[in-house]
């Protein structure tokens, strides 16, 4: 390239080789000292909106996966309160029974309601105080529970003449008060539909059967009001209308809401229920004479039963929590390893392209300094 008059246009290409190759290095060399693909918007905007969104998600679910250990932590605390309550009322129900002896006297049976009324104060103690974080689980504080009530009249009774064996659990974050369950059809066809109902909330789920006269055997899921109800030999050709036949109470305070996923709405409701002495019905019962042993016993039958649905029911949660931290790891391992396409620098590559660039760069410094040197070629001109 000639030189003319004071312009020494070889050293301006030089220098502009130079300078392009070494913004190229460094750009390079904070990708390697980052170990980021993307070290300014303008790499790979799109694969940052992603990279960044998908670094959030993790974030997220981490924390998710610590909720979901701290809540199997807290199940894990109440089950062991009910294991113990547990143990207590097979005492008790041997004492009951003891006290149905025909061979002691009152004033045995006496002695007996001693140690009994004693156990049925411990049941009171370990509802209270089986605490996690200071928060009380046993006590109904911690969570809601179904109240199916009683009489012969009520449609959750085994007795009763619409089915054997209607049953009603939490599936949600269902509220307090009094529930209203129905089911119509319309005469002559096969359509029919169940409605649950507290008078603020109304939740329907309809059915298809071959006939009026059907018997259904399931559970349905009234996914709104948080309840799902088991029917067992269920008659379609029946219908109730919401009235005290068919009705039940959800008691209890607000529920433990564990958020598990991403999104605020990826929770999981958890329900422990009451088995404080009232609740399980055995205040005021004793074992002091044979009547009240009698009364007491059938009772316990009663608290034996409940507590084994509870314990059945804190079993179930545990298992989903497990399953649901499994799920959170794999979401987790998978997430990082999209977050780690889109962000992470590949290593190797950056490296041999760092390497060439720092050969241009130095070739690009020694041949400036040629281009440096032309000038004194031509002042020889002079001489």
């Amino acid at each position: 390239m000639p030189l003319t008059g004071t312009t020494n246009t070889a050293a301006n290409t030089a220098l502009r080789y130079l300078n392009s190759n070494a913004a190229q290095a460094s750009s390079s060399l904070a990708k390697l000292s980052s170990g980021s693909r993307i070290v300014k918007a303008s790499d790979d905007a799109a694969s940052l909106a992603v990279g960044t969104k998908i670094r959030a998600d993790v974030a997220a679910l981490r924390q998710a996966a610590v909720n979901t250990a701290q809540a199997s932590s807290l199940l894990q605390v109440a089950d062991g309160g009910l294991a113990k309550i547990s143990d207590i009322l097979l005492r008790m129900k041997s004492l009951a029974v003891q006290a149905q002896s025909g061979s002691l006297t009152d004033s045995e049976r006496s002695f007996l309601d001693l140690e009994y009324q004693e156990l049925v104060g411990e049941v009171g103690n370990i509802a209270g105080q089986t605490k996690f974080n200071g928060a009380q689980l046993l006590n109904g504080a911690s969570g809601k529970s179904i109240d199916l009530g009683g009489g012969t009249d009520t449609l959750f009774n085994p007795a009763s003449t619409y089915a054997n064996g209607i049953t009603a659990r939490l599936s949600g974050n269902a509220a307090v008060g009094t529930w209203q369950l129905s089911y119509d059809y319309t005469a002559g066809s096969s359509l029919g539909q169940f409605t649950l109902a507290n008078g603020t909330v109304s939740d329907t789920v309809q059915f298809t059967h071959a006939s009026n006269a059907v018997v259904y055997e399931g559970r349905i899921s009234f996914e709104h009001a948080g309840i799902e109800i088991s029917l067992s030999n269920f008659d379609f050709s029946a219908t109730f209308a919401a009235g005290t036949e068919s009705q039940f109470g959800v008691t209890g305070s607000d529920s433990l809401s564990f958020q598990v996923g991403v999104s605020s709405g990826d929770t999981i409701v958890v329900n422990i229920d009451d088995v404080r002495p009232a609740s399980l019905g055995l205040t005021g019962t004793s074992v002091a004479d044979t009547a009240s042993s009698v009364t007491a016993g059938n009772a316990l039958d009663g608290a034996i039963s409940g507590l084994n649905a509870a314990r059945a029911n804190m079993g179930a949660m545990m298992a989903r929590f497990e399953f649901a931290s499994a799920n959170l790891a794999t979401s987790v391992e998978n997430l990082d390893a999209a977050r780690s396409t889109l962000l992470d620098v590949d290593m190797a590559a950056e490296m041999t392209r760092f390497t060439s660039l720092q050969i241009l760069t130095q070739a690009g410094v020694s041949m400036l300094a040629q281009a440096n040197q032309m000038p004194q070629n031509l002042l020889k001109l002079l001489q």
